[in-house]
């Protein structure tokens, strides 16, 4: 009796343990575009001028095919990745690269243009676990410690959307699934009420769906407006909102161009909604009214002077910076948030994926050059850069934590030193 109580006890502490270990921190950066999904950082003790004090490579290691950006959460580096002819969720080590586990999935996705097979979306952790999207409908759920399957489900067969995996303009599923309470939201896209859906995080059962727009690629997040708690989801016509347990629609804006090619994810600040997309389409800052228990959203102004082709612009102090252009020349820009107007134009960082810490912004250009650019709404100013940092196209938004940058190509992981010289001793 003694004995089995004894070993009950060691289960129980153990499993605690492992609960601790996995709780995010303020150092995590759990989903895509960290933990505000904005891609901006709370980090501070970070190297503000590479010239002095350049940005140390750490490690890179073989990885696989992909544009999955990477979920960091206590010591390990989640993402996915293509192998072979199958796609898979994998795990490393933080400090050294060394892969832990790795858990195939599906079938290689690539789309009729050729772009790059495998994954497009981020893991998402919540408690222990991880929600990975994959670009043929593919929707599993990961245990983080070792990569067991806890469930899987397709999103497309589920609510019998469109798969549109043979047309010209389609590119594969890419929204990173976002956790809100007992949901996992994701966006299959459809036009019978069944675009954006909210599953049981449990079992993965269906919950709710809602709206008729065909898919979009950029990501669903939470917002809090006037004590409610909202979901946006990118559609490829519109932005919707709903009612994250219950699945309520709220409004829709529309948004959008021929292509359905509405790439960025939506940046919510000061009760504000920025979106921004290219071929076309602009941006537009977008004011909720709430009266009557409805909601109308409202353009504060729409213009054609920010165009983001698939990076997400980052929203500072008033100000918004991001990469405009799409199939032509492509610069990086920064706009004045309640305004729309022009700040400065810079051709140099080309097209180019961004986050930002400690008052500055870091720019992986897809040649696989990594900047740091202060964030100053008067002129561009470039506090350095490594050349070529990556070797292979680099099309994925960079993950930051402890001070380390985690990035990947369509082959490689890499992690970058970039803290304060405090902080390195």
């Amino acid at each position: 009796m003694v004995r089995r109580w004894f070993l009950s006890l060691i289960v129980v502490l153990c499993v605690a343990s492992l609960a601790r270990a996995q709780a995010p921190t303020d150092g995590d950066w759990p989903a895509y575009l960290g933990p505000d999904r904005n891609g901006v950082s709370r980090e501070t003790n970070l190297s503000t001028d590479w010239r002095a004090q350049p940005p140390k490579l750490v490690y890179r290691v073989p990885l696989g095919a992909g544009f999955s950006s990477l979920c960091v959460v206590g010591d390990r580096v989640f993402t996915q990745t293509a192998r072979g002819d199958r796609e898979l969720v994998v795990a490393h080590e933080a400090a050294t690269g060394r892969e832990v586990w790795s858990r195939p999935i599906c079938a290689v996705f690539t789309d009729t243009q050729g772009q790059g097979p495998g994954p497009r979306a981020t893991p998402t952790y919540a408690d222990g676990q991880l929600f990975c999207l994959f670009p043929g409908g593919d929707l599993a759920c990961v245990n983080a410690a070792d990569g067991q399957l806890l469930w899987g489900v397709n999103i497309l067969t589920l609510v019998r959307a469109e798969d549109r995996a043979q047309e010209t303009f389609f590119w594969g599923l890419s929204q990173s699934p976002l956790v809100v309470g007992d949901r996992v939201i994701v966006c299959p896209g459809g036009s019978r009420n069944n675009s954006v859906i909210g599953l049981d995080r449990k079992t993965g059962q269906l919950a709710w769906a809602g709206g008729s727009d065909p898919p979009g690629y950029g990501s669903p997040i939470e917002i809090k407006h006037s004590g409610e708690t909202q979901v946006i989801a990118v559609g490829g016509q519109s932005l919707m909102a709903f009612e994250p347990a219950s699945g309520k629609p709220l409004w829709r804006a529309p948004v959008g161009n021929k292509y359905n090619c509405n790439c960025a994810t939506p940046v919510f600040v000061d009760e504000r909604i920025f979106y921004s997309a290219a071929y076309g389409t602009g941006a537009t800052l977008i004011e909720l009214t709430h009266k009557d228990d409805k909601w109308t959203p409202k353009p504060r102004w729409t213009n054609l002077q920010l165009q983001n082709q698939m990076s997400t612009s980052i929203v500072l102090d008033g100000h918004i910076y991001g990469c405009n252009g799409d199939l032509g020349a492509t610069n990086l820009r920064c706009l004045d948030l309640l305004k729309g107007t022009v700040k400065w134009i810079e051709r140099a960082p080309g097209k180019c994926t961004l986050i930002a810490a400690a008052g500055h912004l870091i720019a992986l250009s897809e040649d696989g050059t990594l900047r740091l650019i202060e964030a100053n709404p008067n002129k561009y100013v470039e506090k350095g850069k490594l050349d070529r940092a990556l070797a292979a196209t680099a099309w994925t938004p960079p993950a930051l934590s402890r001070g380390k940058l985690y990035l990947r190509d369509r082959a490689e992981l890499f992690c970058v030193d970039i803290r304060g010289k405090s902080e390195q001793k």
